[in-house]
């Protein structure tokens, strides 16, 4: 009970201070500052709470925070203006109707029990009489050259701020570059030097009241035009195609005013139904010798003027140069004989040397060291391109020049009896007309071989390689040895070859010379034995006169060789199957010649005679 009657005094002061403060007025409801357009209403709001019945309410404004109204009362000077609101809620909302510039300006709603609250700007947004004017570039510059463009602002309350953008970029702009002693505002722009990228720039000067809900930005844009001159840019300098095909030249051109194009070929004319259009330049079909360097030049009146280079290069198959002989004639034995071939193409053929039907191949130009017969023959100059494409052309070396004897056996060994054939190949160009034969004996006499003599056939035949000529000797005897000489001559020269025939005896002689030769020995050796007896007898070796014969020995003549013969007496074949000429190791192996009786004495003798045509020299 003590505490609550302490606490009584507490509650009473409270609700005291509770009432009188309900009996001080207040505001509802403050005015605001805001922004209206020109010729618009706009209502500014004032509500207070706890005013008493006789408390007046008053509104000033401009100019001067002049005395709009008290209460509800307005004076007449301001003839658009109301107070309006419920009065029961306290409200003396103003209203101003078609505003004017002039209600531009600060208000004031108060009362004396209240402590005026903050004044409340009203703003009278005039629209700007049109976009911004720009001077300034109002015709084409050059590069180079400076540009000074200017601008200004048509009317509008508040006055409005000024910018510069290219495109939608802003630039920088400082406050000493606007004009603020009047309501025009004024920006300017300056760049000291143009170049080819300014032209085309979009530079708009922008007045922006700064009301964007109320009114918009006014812009003005300039277009800048200027002119430079041409440059040229190549996309493809080098232009690679085959014959027969298309090709389009380009040349890129940047100039302003727009630039004339010309083709030209260095050092030489634009291809036959070439096609120039602007930029490019077409050939509808080109061919090898539309390759070259292709020249555009762009020109507008400015200097200097651009050239660009194009460079068109023509893939075409090889071609072997037609001025090359077919036939081409040589001397047999020359030495260092070359022949080169010629061809065209592109890339570059890689020209080489076939034979015909071979796979003998050589480098170009073709070179023989020595010409000899068998390098006649028929020859191809291969030229490839690229390994894929590729032209034969077929050239014939003929080998002119004397006889030339190949090689061949330089030995024949034959048994007695026997047939013999020697051959001689001959090489020449022209032909000899026929080959001479000569033998020489082992007695180094000479004697010319002619199909007419007994024993002895000459035959010749052709072959792919020349001419062959055989000489058959039939029944072949020791005398018939010797070397055979084959001479072949033309217009050009001879050449010759030997042959060495050498004879060997036959078995039954062989024997006939042993069983000989064994008489002799067992008959010598009786005879020694029967002087030795009768010397002892002294039978003989007695002292006699001498007397004065003389003995003789028996000399046969040795049978005639075949050569000496005469027609129509010589034999047949004796049977021995023939052989060919034939070397015996490289060793000649004569036999000894045929006893021709049993008399010692005439062992060793030389012929008295000969009956050959020629003799054996001294």
């Amino acid at each position: 009970m003590d505490a609550l009657a302490r606490a009584i005094p507490w509650i009473l002061l409270l609700w005291t201070s509770v009432l009188q403060q309900a009996e001080c007025a207040y505001y509802q409801s403050r005015p605001q500052s805001t922004a209206v357009l020109q010729g618009e209403t706009i209502v500014l709001s004032c509500a207070f709470r706890g005013l008493q019945k006789d408390e007046a309410v008053l509104w000033e404004g401009p100019p001067n925070y002049r005395i709009i109204s008290n209460g509800r009362s307005v004076s007449r000077a301001f003839n658009r203006h109301r107070v309006v609101g419920k009065p029961s809620r306290g409200e003396f909302n103003l209203e101003i109707q078609d505003v004017q510039r002039e209600d531009t300006g600060g208000y004031r709603c108060s009362t004396l029990s209240v402590e005026a609250a903050s004044d409340a700007v009203l703003t009278v947004v005039v629209p700007m009489e049109g976009p911004p004017d720009i001077t300034g570039a109002e015709t084409s510059l050059e590069a180079g050259s400076e540009l000074y463009l200017r601008c200004k602002s048509r009317g509008g309350f508040p006055a409005p701020r000024l910018a510069w953008y290219n495109g939608t970029r802003p630039l920088p702009t400082s406050e000493s570059d606007e004009d603020n002693v009047s309501e025009q505002r004024m920006i300017e722009m300056f760049i000291p030097r143009l170049t080819k990228w300014d032209n085309g720039a979009n530079l708009s000067c922008v007045a922006d009241q700064g009301y964007l809900k109320i009114v918009k930005p006014r812009t003005t844009s300039r277009i800048l035009r200027v002119n430079y001159p041409p440059t040229i840019s190549v996309p493809s300098p080098s232009i690679h195609v085959k014959e027969g095909q298309s090709a389009n030249l380009t040349c890129y051109v940047d100039s302003n005013p727009r630039a004339d194009m010309t083709w030209t070929k260095m050092g030489g004319v634009l291809p036959t139904g070439s096609i120039q259009r602007d930029k490019t330049l077409q050939i509808p079909r080109v061919s090898k010798l539309d390759s070259g360097v292709y020249r555009c030049e762009a020109e507008n009146g400015m200097s200097p003027t651009a050239t660009g280079a194009v460079t068109l290069e023509v893939f075409y198959p090889p071609k072997i140069d037609s001025s090359m002989d077919a036939k081409v004639t040589v001397l047999f034995n020359q030495d260092d004989f070359s022949l080169k071939c010629q061809a065209d193409g592109n890339p570059k053929p890689h020209i080489r040397w076939r034979r015909k039907d071979t796979a003998l191949r050589w480098e170009n130009p073709l070179r023989f060291h020595r010409i000899r017969y068998d390098v006649e023959g028929i020859y191809q100059c291969i030229a490839t391109n690229d390994g894929v494409q590729y032209v034969t052309r077929d050239v014939e070396i003929d080998v002119v020049g004397q006889p030339d004897i190949r090689g061949g056996q330089s030995l024949v060994t034959v048994n007695s009896g026997g047939t013999a054939r020697l051959y001689c190949d001959i090489v020449a160009d022209p032909v000899p007309e026929k080959a001479k034969w000569v033998w020489r004996n082992n007695q180094e006499a000479e004697t010319i071989l002619l199909p007419t003599n007994n024993g002895i056939m000459i035959t010749e035949h052709t072959t792919e390689e020349g001419t062959t000529s055989i000489v058959t000797v039939q029944e072949v005897r020791e005398e018939d040895g010797g070397v055979y000489i084959c001479k072949a001559t033309n217009m050009f020269g001879s050449d010759q070859k030997e042959i060495r025939l050498n004879v060997k005896g036959s078995r039954s002689s062989l024997v006939a010379i042993i069983s000989v030769s064994v008489v002799v020995i067992v008959l010598a050796a009786a005879a020694l034995v029967g002087v030795l007896f009768a010397k002892r007898r002294g039978w003989i070796f007695r002292n006699t006169p001498q007397g004065n014969s003389v003995r003789t020995p028996s000399r046969p003549m040795p049978p005639l060789p075949k050569h000496a013969r005469k027609p129509g007496h010589g034999t047949n074949d004796s049977g021995v199957e023939d052989l060919e000429l034939q070397e015996m190791d490289g060793t000649l192996k004569p036999r000894p010649p045929s006893r021709v009786g049993k008399d010692w004495a005439a062992i060793g003798l030389t012929y008295g005679g000969l009956a050959h045509t020629n003799t054996l020299p001294p």
